[in-house]
């Protein structure tokens, strides 16, 4: 390992020490919620893009394609269920369009809205799984465009409770996201990250803005198995 990279990972673990060591984990969850395994079990009736990536215990390879570990998955819908309701949602990254589905048929939204750039090889499903979600809009391009944020100011009215975010994955890309839907949020909407633990450019983000105070932590949900990280933040 070369020295920029181990000092890169000491002020990562540092950091992690500092500010997210104290949020909630999927073990005080499930311990505390009587529902997390049904939960889980209905999430693995969805079916998952790739049995030998997620595993398992997906009772299916296809269905709404999910690209989740289903352990944070769950404890990502317990969170928003104890936490909602919820009227406006907005996901960037979309991917088949399953895990928008799939939260609003376990949690529920009032609108929900998705930014996709339309070039993940599962976005042909999202014709068929977002036109199951009621009252959805959906902008195709570039979420860091100057058409995403004229997309967002048409079409929500009110402000942004929930966002959902796992598009471009690079630490600048993740960050220009954040900037973005800063703009339709107010204090106390749920920014959520996607693989704060399989992608360095996502984990990077997720730090840097609790480091500037933009969000206050909440929970980072971290499988045991092909773990990919979902971290929650409450917009100060």
């Amino acid at each position: 390992m070369g020295l920029k990279r181990l000092i890169r990972l000491c002020k990562t673990r540092l950091f992690r020490y500092i500010f997210v060591r104290n949020v909630e984990k999927i073990s005080k969850l499930q311990s505390n919620n009587k529902n997390f395994r049904s939960i889980r079990d209905k999430i693995c009736e969805l079916g998952t893009d790739s049995l030998d990536y997620f595993g398992h215990d997906y009772k299916l390879e296809g269905g709404y394609f999910l690209q989740q570990n289903p352990d944070e998955f769950a404890a990502l819908c317990l969170f928003l269920l104890d936490n909602g309701p919820y009227t406006n949602y907005l996901e960037i990254g979309t991917a088949s369009g399953g895990t928008c589905l799939a939260l609003s048929q376990l949690v529920g939204f009032s609108n929900a809205f998705s930014i996709d750039d339309g070039r993940h090889k599962r976005s042909i499903c999202q014709q068929e799984h977002l036109s199951q979600i009621p009252n959805v809009r959906q902008f195709i391009g570039n979420s860091h465009s100057a058409d995403a944020k004229q997309f967002l100011r048409r079409n929500v009215r009110g402000l942004l409770d929930v966002v959902f975010i796992d598009g471009d994955h690079s630490a600048e890309g993740v960050w220009k996201d954040v900037q973005l839907v800063l703009g339709f949020s107010r204090s106390g909407t749920l920014l959520i990250f996607h693989d704060t633990i399989a992608s360095k450019g996502v984990e990077d983000t997720w730090l840097r803005s609790i480091r500037k105070k933009i969000i206050a932590p909440l929970a980072e949900y971290v499988g045991r198995d092909r773990a990919m990280g979902i971290g929650i933040g409450s917009v100060l």
